[in-house]
């Protein structure tokens, strides 16, 4: 395994605080399959059996799924370091509930199932990794579901950082996601949402100061849900 490849596995959630000795010996035992897929290949349909964890040592993928009425929606996009599917693997019906796009070529390592049980019986490290991404990956699809409701973007930013306040108890209130995961997750283009956020920061109803968003507005964030 080249050096990139090794650093971009490093990076990913389920070798976090992995010691890189660690992370060889478990390597070593089991080396994964490289395979790369170029732009605008479809790299699994909705469907497809999922027998071999996929993660992602370069590139981008985008999640989809096509309604009965042609429409598609994105799930997720997944870069450079994200494991794909980490439920998906162990489930009874382990059949993808998405297609996989190549948005930008992706080079990928494929752990076999076997594979991947046998790291988490050799490191209790990787074990409580890989269950803490499947827990991320559930609380990711369900508020994406509630927010799901609401028809306008305003009403989503609005409905997603007034439940954050709540849960964190304050109106100032620490991201938990990245730009590009909140556009996702309200199923939305990127620069749509930085031109709503920009507006919200015009109207002196949000300030963002790092990773943590103020709300200074919060009656007229629920003023917005009032017409969902």
């Amino acid at each position: 395994m080249r050096k990139d490849q090794f650093s971009a596995l490093s990076c990913t959630n389920l070798f976090k605080g992995i010691q890189d000795d660690e992370m060889d010996k478990l390597i070593e035992t089991a080396p994964p399959t490289i395979r790369t897929f170029h732009k605008d290949a479809v790299m699994s349909f909705q469907g497809d059996e999922y027998n071999e964890l996929m993660i992602i040592l370069a590139g981008e993928l985008s999640a989809e799924i096509l309604n009965p009425n042609g429409k598609k929606i994105i799930i997720e996009t997944l870069n450079k370091s994200s494991a794909v599917a980490t439920g998906v693997l162990f489930a009874e019906d382990n059949t993808l509930p998405v297609t996989l796009k190549v948005v930008k070529e992706v080079e990928i390592a494929l752990f076999t199932k076997k594979t991947v049980l046998k790291f988490c019986q050799m490191n209790e490290r990787f074990l409580l990794n890989y269950m803490q991404d499947m827990g991320d990956k559930v609380i990711f699809l369900a508020e994406k579901i509630r927010l799901f409701r609401f028809k306008s973007i305003n009403q989503k930013v609005a409905g997603y950082l007034l439940n954050l306040s709540i849960k964190q108890g304050a109106d100032s209130v620490r991201m938990t996601y990245s730009l590009e995961h909140l556009a996702d997750l309200f199923g939305i283009a990127r620069p749509s949402l930085s031109r709503v956020l920009s507006e919200f920061y015009d109207q002196a109803i949000l300030k963002k100061e790092g990773r943590i968003m103020h709300i200074l507005d919060k009656q007229e964030l629920e003023y917005m849900l009032e017409g969902e």
